[in-house]
């Protein structure tokens, strides 16, 4: 039976929002979902066995919020916030939206650990979900413990 005392009250449920514009053709957004995906069937047991309970959210952005594509916000906070309370949004031109949208686009960027990436890496996903549900270990595929 579970022990109540073990089930951290503010981390029983984990509200995840992947906001993207396009995850068909841009990259970026491909790329940040692929890494969504990753890092929920990496985390599977960690997060059972933190009696945690995920919603994941996709939200496609409409072109008026372009500019916030890729974005991960966990339990209403913005993932860079969540791994690094410092940052400032950056951007740059996204090749594949400016395509879409028929003008020159600015995406999100971030940085994680020092390097640059222009789409979330499952890495900074896996501390973002680890600090916000206050788990104490979590392991990933290759047995790693962070």
């Amino acid at each position: 039976m579970n022990d109540p005392k073990k089930i951290n009250e503010k981390s029983e449920a984990i509200s995840i929002e992947f906001q993207y514009y396009d995850k068909s053709t841009c990259s970026r957004c491909k790329s940040t979902n692929d890494s969504v995906k990753l890092t929920l069937k990496e985390l599977k047991q960690a997060i059972k066995d933190n009696h945690l309970k995920v919603r994941l959210k996709e939200t496609r952005l409409p072109e008026s919020k372009i500019h916030l594509s890729p974005s991960i916000i966990i339990n209403g906070k913005d993932i860079e916030k969540i791994v690094n309370k410092n940052s400032i949004k950056n951007s740059n031109a996204c090749v594949d939206c400016c395509s879409l949208a028929g003008h020159t686009v600015n995406c999100r960027t971030f940085t994680y650990k020092g390097k640059s990436y222009d789409y979330i890496p499952k890495e900074m996903i896996m501390d973002a979900i680890k600090l916000s549900a206050k788990m104490k270990s979590y392991s990933n595929s290759g047995g790693n413990q962070r």
